[in-house]
């Protein structure tokens, strides 16, 4: 059986900065961004060995998470740049009752994990829904994945198991 864990980040509460991101740089996607930023988040979840036996349903949700965001003017999502390359994108939704804000989580290419460019992510997406009014952020990942042991935690995101995943949003 596949176990969810709903994480929750009182936006309130983030610290006044976040992570260095080194030479990279965060910000809000173009709307020319759209198949650049599908091919970065479907890559880490076909790459990624825990997503292996829901990749296939995960590249639908992917599609629809990465539709809703850039249905949005401007996009609900975020892009990590090392020079003109995207490496990195979070979609996410400005709906306060959502279930599910991080749509996709923090997404980064496989050659740049390790260098906390997740967690970095992790920090401008909650940053980026602080500012559009969100008080409460909502992200759902499997449990034992890296974002649920390694990346959710931080900025004080407390996780709670969850009996199934919704399926109308994306996990991340």
């Amino acid at each position: 059986m596949i176990s969810w864990i709903c994480f929750e980040w009182k936006t309130a509460g983030l610290p006044p900065a976040g992570p260095s991101i080194a030479s990279m740089a965060a910000r809000p996607a173009e709307k020319e961004d759209r198949e650049d930023v599908l091919r970065t988040i479907s890559s880490t979840f076909t790459i990624d060995s825990t997503w292996g036996d829901v990749s296939r349903e995960m590249l639908q949700k992917t599609d629809e998470a990465i539709e809703l965001a850039f249905d949005e003017v401007p996009p609900t999502c975020l892009v990590l740049l090392h020079g003109t390359r995207i490496v990195g994108a979070s979609a996410m939704t400005t709906n306060p009752d959502a279930e599910n804000h991080l749509l996709t989580g923090p997404c980064i290419l496989h050659e740049y994990r390790n260098r906390g460019l997740g967690c970095g992510l992790l920090y401008a997406s909650l940053t980026f829904l602080r500012d559009r009014q969100i008080d409460v952020v909502r992200g759902i990942t499997r449990a034992n994945t890296t974002a649920s042991r390694f990346v959710y935690p931080r900025f004080g995101g407390t996780g709670t198991p969850i009996p199934h995943r919704p399926k109308n949003e994306n996990p991340a």
